[in-house]
């Protein structure tokens, strides 16, 4: 077979490298174009492109990741309260941890959350626990682990106000050494109502 492949091209005047009359044929011009591969100039622009892109989407990324965190805190935090009252358990600083103990319902549907030391509750890059007014009023609050990192806003609940947010944007309340301050949930100053979810 490849010897009358080889007679027909000699025949019509075409070389073994698919020329013409000594002249390469367009198409096996573009052929080898083709195989040479992109420029240094196309492979440029392709990196530009691709940077361009990492660049748009990564701060939308984080952006929604962070919302993301907050809507789960203020979530959590109803289902804390609601199981704090059906087990019947009496809010105080670092009880939290109590309402995953064995055979209870939450234990069984949160398996991500996660137990620290002190009592207090970390899930999604939120700190969880119990902070009291100075009039004795429980209320159960959600801050970020890591203050732009794993969310900005801080969330609380309470039997008389519901929950309420506050934007945070000083950062003050973040990680574990600094909580919301039960006078500041008290008196709700930068703290505002949260519609239900």
């Amino acid at each position: 077979m490849e010897m009358s492949q080889a007679v027909v091209h000699e025949a019509v005047g075409l070389g073994s490298a698919g020329t013409l009359g000594g002249r390469a044929r367009p198409s096996v011009l573009a052929a080898r174009d083709a195989r040479r591969g992109l420029s240094f100039a196309d492979h440029m622009t392709l990196v530009l492109i691709g940077l361009v892109v990492v660049l748009v989407s990564l701060p939308r990324l984080r952006r929604f990741a962070l919302r993301e965190n907050e809507t789960d805190a203020a979530r959590m935090l109803r289902v804390l309260w609601t199981e704090s009252e059906a087990q019947g358990v009496s809010l105080h600083p670092g009880i939290l941890g109590a309402l995953f103990g064995p055979g209870t319902g939450l234990q069984n549907r949160s398996e991500d959350v996660e137990v620290l030391e002190d009592g207090r509750l970390r899930r999604h890059g939120y700190l969880f626990d119990v902070v009291e007014s100075p009039a004795g009023e429980a209320n159960i609050a959600a801050w970020p682990w890591e203050y732009g990192r794993t969310g900005l806003g801080a969330f609380s609940i309470s039997a008389s106000r519901g929950v309420i947010a506050n934007e945070n944007a000083s950062g003050l309340m973040s990680g574990p050494l600094r909580a919301p301050d039960g006078m500041e949930l008290a008196a709700a100053r930068g703290w505002r109502a949260l519609p239900r979810f």
